[in-house]
């Protein structure tokens, strides 16, 4: 018998999330196979609805084997079926439920970044849709959060299945107040960072694009972060593991890197293009209920009492005129960093817990 949970989650995609109608095409893509069971019960309930339904299933290794034997012309190639399916898409939804996120550690990295530029547009269509990302809870991800596969999935399920509509309401308090913000400022163990945000646009992220979801996000002005600041949450991107990396910012621009290995993978990606060293995110985590990182940057970006910032392409509803072929989100966690925010000189969160009278409400739920 089907978990009803994954029905559940099913339901609240469509009907939410992406707010599925009759006659739109929906796209569903599934990264490894192990999440089958929801592509199955998103497809019913999308045809249920009368929307046209596609879907793409990639498996696990077929990558690793493109990158092996590509030749040129193959990684810049940008395929006129796939431009043509994004165009005519509505409503695209994502399902990661690979088996190995190692698969691609000993990629070149050169590669996967020549490939990504090239199919950048394809990549930018899509995100001008409705769109939603989630994580299907595998073994491999059990793994990596220290879990059983079990416990894993409690924590997926109830992580996703939120009243949103609640979460939405409860940080508009914290969004008026950013709003009137000119300046925030983190200081942190190897941490000072002034991050310039007058005038900018803050979205709450309440379950539509994310799942699990339960953040506020803005871009700072292009130009206006100074400063250095250590990001100590784990992190996998492009098939490459960080435990932690510092970054020196000068007038918006990354002039220094470093990490703890894969030194020159993190250079290749900062070199991806003329955005790739400027940040196109900045953002507040909210979500009360996440407070352990698990190697995913889906779940770890949205730790209460956190900061994550992506470095390249902003998003449209929050721009600052950073474009970029990447978007990585890098994760500052304040409890474990000795970590301040102030915002305008006004200190509003100490060591991960917000202290701002009108914003406690997002600090972790205490155990009964």
């Amino acid at each position: 018998m089907i978990d009803p949970r994954v029905t559940d989650l099913a339901e609240l995609i469509v009907n939410y999330s992406t707010r599925v109608k009759s006659k739109e095409r929906v796209l569903i893509v599934l990264y490894g196979t192990a999440g089958i069971p929801l592509l199955k019960e998103l497809y019913k309930l999308c045809i249920k609805k009368g929307a046209y339904v596609s879907y793409d299933i990639a498996v696990d290794g077929l990558g690793q084997h493109f990158y092996a034997n590509a030749k040129d012309h193959q990684l810049t190639d940008l395929p006129k079926h796939a431009l043509a399916k994004a165009k005519v898409t509505d409503v695209m939804i994502q399902i990661v439920a690979d088996s190995n996120k190692m698969s691609m550690a000993k990629v070149d990295q050169k590669k996967m970044l020549q490939s990504r530029k090239a199919r950048k547009k394809l990549s930018d269509y899509y995100h001008d849709k409705r769109w939603t990302l989630l994580r299907y809870p595998t073994n491999a991800d059990a793994q990596d959060a220290g879990m059983s596969l079990d416990d894993w999935e409690d924590f997926v399920f109830n992580s996703c299945l939120v009243d949103w509509k609640k979460v939405r309401k409860e940080q508009e308090v914290l969004e008026k107040i950013l709003k009137k913000t000119k300046e925030i400022r983190l200081v942190a163990d190897e941490t000072d960072l002034l991050v310039k945000v007058k005038g900018q646009k803050y979205c709450h992220c309440c379950g539509e694009f994310n799942l699990p979801d339960g953040e506020i996000f803005t871009s700072p002005i292009r130009t206006g972060v100074d400063g250095v600041i250590k990001y100590n949450t784990p992190t996998m991107y492009m098939g490459k593991e960080f435990n932690w990396i510092k970054l020196w910012f000068e007038k918006g621009k990354v002039v220094k890197a470093e990490s703890d290995k894969n030194q020159k993978d993190l250079i290749n990606i900062l070199d991806t293009d003329k955005g790739s060293r400027y940040l196109g995110e900045f953002a507040f985590g909210t979500n009360p209920f996440i407070q352990q990182p698990v190697k995913s940057i889906l779940f770890d970006e949205k730790i209460g009492g956190s900061n994550h910032m992506a470095l390249g392409k902003c998003y449209d509803k929050a721009p600052n005129g950073n474009d970029s072929a990447i978007h990585w989100d890098l994760i500052l966690r304040h409890e474990y960093a000795n970590g301040k925010v102030y915002l305008d000189g006004k200190l509003v969160q100490e060591k991960g817990l917000w202290t701002h009278k009108d914003l406690k409400k997002f600090n972790p739920k205490k155990k009964k």
